[in-house]
């Protein structure tokens, strides 16, 4: 029950504490303020936690696929918080220098809303998973103590990577680390859209496919390193081929944001290594 407990906070953890961890390296990178991340953490845990005790009733919406039909919903509004952050994010010097009045104020607070609100879809998805995980076994369960001290551990280990994650990002070269967390979050934006793609599926939204291919032979997803994949980068042994397409676009459509930023990104770089 310990092991257990440790291996699923940890990958629910993981998703938003690598997700977090780049977004506020992005953040410290470009010199803004970090108020937003306090928010969106605060809104989350509220929003987690309401979910988590309606979950029942919301599993009964839509022919008994509520939940699952909810989580794709946010998966997909995470995908385009991404893509607006990050198309915001990319227009400018790094402080915000010239970009002052009234349209300066406007323009960091699309920036640091489109972040909170990432951060508090992300946390109200994988926090609820882990109440609810939390709430039925501790209620069906005699070994509640190990449950929480699993749990425990196993947060602690996805805080710890997320906070890692962040300062090695921000210990690069500052065009390196832009560039390497513009990758990781194209990699995240095609993660929802796959995770949204197979939870439809699932709901029987959209139709079944064969997978593409099956790699759990050399590299299993319950594996340690097959859940440290799928958090970073949406590692799956058996995708489809709606997921498979769903992820390309994902990850092309950040990447393409990034391309067409490029001419007001390469001011920002030479304003920081000045």
């Amino acid at each position: 029950m310990l092991l257990s407990s440790v291996i699923l906070v940890l990958q629910e953890t993981l998703e938003a504490a690598f997700l977090i961890g780049v977004l506020t390296a992005l953040g410290h990178l470009q010199h803004r303020p970090a108020r937003w991340l306090l928010v969106g953490i605060g809104a989350g845990l509220i929003f987690a936690s309401v979910y988590a005790q309606n979950i029942q009733l919301v599993s009964e919406w839509f022919d008994y696929v509520g939940q699952e039909l909810v989580n794709a919903g946010l998966q997909i509004m995470i995908a385009l918080l991404l893509t607006l952050y990050l198309w915001r994010a990319l227009d400018g010097s790094p402080a915000g220098e010239g970009v002052s009045g009234p349209s300066g104020a406007r323009h960091g607070w699309l920036i640091s809303t489109a972040a909170a609100l990432t951060v508090l879809l992300a946390i109200t998805r994988e926090g609820s998973e882990v109440l609810i995980y939390l709430w039925g076994v501790i209620h069906q369960s005699d070994s509640y103590q190990a449950v929480l001290i699993g749990s425990s551990i196993g947060f602690g280990i996805g805080l710890s990577m997320g906070c890692l994650l962040f300062y090695a990002l921000v210990s690069l070269p500052f065009p390196w680390a832009m560039r390497l967390a513009i990758i990781l979050l194209a990699l995240f934006t095609g993660n929802m859209l796959a995770q949204a793609v197979l939870l439809l599926i699932q709901a029987d939204w959209i139709p079944s496919t064969q997978p593409l291919w099956d790699s759990s032979g050399w590299l299993p997803e319950h594996a340690l390193m097959g859940r440290l994949l799928y958090a970073l980068v949406g590692y799956e042994a058996t995708p489809s081929a709606w997921e498979v397409a769903a992820y390309l676009v994902g990850f092309t459509g950040i990447m393409c944001v990034a391309w067409r930023r490029r001419a007001s990104l390469r001011p920002t770089l030479i304003h920081v290594a000045n």
